[in-house]
C-alpha cells in the first residue's frame, strides 16, 4: 500500500489480517500452539517404565546329540527358587569353551594366481617415473615413502618427486640374470621369459633362447614370475597333512607339468595317509610315464658311449675392495663422483708425509685438512703419489669412464650378445669367459671389465687403446663383410655393431678414450679365466 506521499509501505501480514477480521483475537490460539509444541518435543524423553523381568527357571540339562556350535546361555542373575534335588558332586570352575569351528578344506591349485604363500617382497633399489606426457626420470632410490620418492640419476644428481603429481612410478627388478618374469605392456600384451635387464631405456628378455629388447616407454610393469619348481615348493609347504583334496590337486598339477618324479612322491605320500581312489589311478599313469623314460635293461645293451663332461664355470671374481680401487684410479678430479675420506686417512697422510712441501708445517694449517672437501684430500694424495693410501678412499659414485662402460658397453650389448650361456658365458666360451650371474652388481661388472682389458687372443688385445676400432672386441661385433678381423664362424653368432647402430660404435670409441688407466694396469691381482676344452668321460646319458 502507499502512504500519503505516494511511497510504497509494507506492513506485517498479521496486521492486515487483523484489520480484515477485527473481531478475531489470535492470542489464545498462539499460546496454545506453543504449549502443544513443547509437549510434543518432551514426549520422546518420557520412556514408559517396564516391569522387571522375572527370572526363568532353567530347564533340566539334556546331553546334546552333537557338540554345540555356540557358547551355552549365561546363568540368570537371580537363582531359582527351588534348588536342584541332587546337586553335582563338583561344580565346574568355568563355563565349557565352545569347540573350534569346522573350516572346510580348501583346494589348492598351483596354477591359480591367488597363492596361499606370497612371493618374497622385492628389494626396491631403482625406479622409473613418468612425470608427464613428455618427460620421464630414472635412477636409484635414495628415499621412498607414500608421498615422496627421491632418485639419484646416473650423474649423481638428486631429484625429488611427489607421487600424486606424476603419472606413474615403476619399481625396476634386480638380478639375478635369467630369472623368470612376466612383462606387461601398455597395450595389454603379456610376455613371459627370462629377464636379461630391466633397464632405464630398455627391457631385455630371452624367450626360447632368443634375446629381444623392448623400449622402456612401452612397458607398464615387469613382475617376478615363479618357476615350476618354485611354485611346487611354495604350494607343497602351504598344504596341511589332512588336506587330501589339495594334495591330490598338487600331484595332478605336477603330472601335467611332466614333473613325474615329484608327482609320484606326492601320490605315494598321500596314499599312505588315506585310501584315495583317484590318487591310485593317477599313480599308475605316473609310474607308466616314468617307465617310458627309463631305458629298459637287456643282455645286448651296447657299450657305453663316450660323452664330454661339462667343465665347471669359473668363479674367481674381484672383491669389493678391488672394485673400489679401480674407481679411485679412474677418478676425474675435475668431475668427481661422490666419495668419502675418513679422519684416520687424513691423520695418516699428515704424519707419513709431514716432510713434504705439500703438507704445511704449522699445526693450525694441518688441522684445516680435516674440514676440506674429500676431493681436495684426494688431490693431495694424488700429488703425493701416496698409492698405499688409495684403498682408504671410499668412492660412492661412479667415475665417468666407468659409467660409460656400464651403460654403453657392458649392459648395452656385451651381456646380451657375448655373455650368454651359449656363448662366452657358458662352458663353450673358449679362451674368453664373461660372467653373467648377477651382471648388474659392481663385482660382476668390474670383473668383466678387467677380463676385457687384460685378455689377448693370438697376441691381439680385446681392447686396443691406440686404435679403438682395431680392438678385437670391436671387430668381432661387426658384420663379417665389414670386419678386418671377423668373428669366427660359430653357430648362433650375430653381429652387434651393424650399420644401423652407428651410435654403439661411437660409444665404444668414446669409452676407450675416456679410460684413464690403459690395458687394465690397476694394482689388482687378477688373471682372466679361460674355459678348458671338455674331456671325454665314460657312461651316462647320451642327452
Amino acid at each position: 500500500m502507499r502512504n500519503r506521499s505516494g511511497e510504497v509501505q509494507y506492513r506485517p501480514i498479521f496486521e492486515l489480517v487483523a484489520r480484515q477480521i477485527p473481531a478475531y483475537d489470535a492470542r489464545p490460539m498462539f499460546f496454545a500452539t506453543v504449549a502443544t509444541t513443547a509437549l510434543l518435543l518432551a514426549l520422546p524423553t518420557l520412556a514408559p517404565q517396564q516391569e522387571p523381568a522375572q527370572p526363568a527357571v532353567p530347564p533340566t540339562p539334556v546331553a546334546p546329540a552333537t557338540t554345540p556350535a555356540t557358547t551355552p546361555a549365561a546363568t540368570p542373575a537371580t537363582p531359582p527358587a527351588t534348588p536342584p534335588a541332587t546337586p553335582p558332586a563338583t561344580a565346574p570352575a568355568t563355563a565349557p569353551e565352545p569347540p573350534a569351528p569346522i573350516v572346510p578344506e580348501r583346494e589348492v591349485n598351483p596354477s591359480d594366481g591367488d597363492a596361499p604363500l606370497a612371493a618374497p617382497a622385492e628389494v626396491r633399489k631403482r625406479a622409473y617415473i613418468v612425470v608427464d606426457r613428455v618427460s620421464t626420470a630414472a635412477g636409484t632410490i635414495e628415499s621412498d615413502n607414500e608421498q615422496v620418492i627421491v632418485l639419484r640419476d646416473e650423474r649423481g644428481r638428486l631429484k625429488t618427486f611427489t607421487k600424486n603429481r606424476v603419472l606413474s612410478v615403476t619399481y625396476l627388478l634386480e638380478g639375478p640374470a635369467g630369472r623368470r618374469v612376466r612383462v606387461i605392456f601398455n597395450d595389454g600384451r603379456t610376455l613371459i621369459g627370462k629377464l636379461l635387464e630391466d633397464g632405464y631405456e630398455n627391457v631385455s628378455l630371452e624367450i626360447e633362447g632368443i634375446a629381444s629388447k623392448y623400449p622402456r616407454a612401452a612397458v607398464n610393469e615387469v613382475q617376478p614370475y615363479p618357476t615350476d619348481d618354485e611354485l611346487y615348493e611354495r604350494f607343497r609347504t602351504s598344504l596341511e597333512p589332512d588336506q587330501y583334496t589339495g594334495r591330490y590337486t598338487l600331484a595332478l598339477w605336477l603330472y601335467n607339468k611332466k614333473m613325474y618324479a615329484e608327482s609320484k612322491h606326492e601320490l605315494e605320500s598321500l596314499l599312505e595317509a588315506t585310501n584315495h581312489y583317484e590318487a591310485k589311478r593317477l599313480l599308475n599313469e605316473v609310474t607308466a610315464q616314468l617307465a617310458l623314460m627309463t631305458p629298459s635293461e637287456s643282455t645286448d645293451t651296447p657299450a657305453p658311449r663316450e660323452r664330454p663332461t661339462k667343465p665347471e664355470l669359473p668363479s674367481n671374481m674381484l672383491s669389493k675392495s678391488d672394485v673400489n680401487l679401480i674407481k679411485v684410479y679412474e677418478l676425474d678430479v675435475d668431475d668427481p663422483p661422490r666419495m668419502q675420506v675418513s679422519d684416520e686417512l687424513i691423520r695418516t697422510m699428515l704424519e707419513k708425509y709431514a716432510q713434504s712441501e705439500l703438507i704445511p708445517a704449522r699445526a693450525a694449517d694441518r688441522a684445516g685438512f680435516y674440514s676440506k672437501e674429500p676431493i681436495e684430500i684426494v688431490k693431495t694424495l694424488f700429488s703425493l703419489k701416496a698409492r698405499e693410501l688409495y684403498p682408504q678412499i671410499e668412492v660412492l659414485g661412479e667415475p665417468e669412464s666407468l659409467n660409460l662402460f656400464r651403460t654403453r658397453i657392458h649392459n648395452a650389448w656385451v651381456i646380451n650378445n657375448c655373455a650368454t650361456s651359449r656363448c662366452h658365458g657358458g662352458p663353450d666360451g673358449g679362451r674368453l669367459f664373461i660372467f653373467n650371474k648377477d651382471f648388474k652388481s659392481d663385482v660382476t661388472r668390474y670383473t668383466n671389465l678387467l677380463v676385457l682389458l687384460r685378455t689377448k687372443i693370438d697376441t691381439l688385445p680385446l681392447v686396443d687403446f691406440e686404435k679403438p676400432t682395431d680392438s678385437l672386441l670391436f671387430q668381432y661385433a661387426l658384420p663379417v663383410t665389414e670386419a678386418r678381423r671377423p668373428h669366427p664362424d660359430v653357430k648362433g653368432w650375430d653381429p652387434v655393431l651393424t650399420s644401423s647402430r652407428k651410435g654403439l660404435q661411437e660409444d665404444f670409441v668414446s669409452w676407450v678414450r675416456s679410460m684413464r688407466v690403459r690395458n687394465g694396469d690397476y694394482p689388482v691381482d687378477y688373471t682372466p679365466p679361460a674355459m678348458k676344452k671338455a674331456e671325454p668321460a665314460v657312461g651316462g646319458s647320451d642327452r
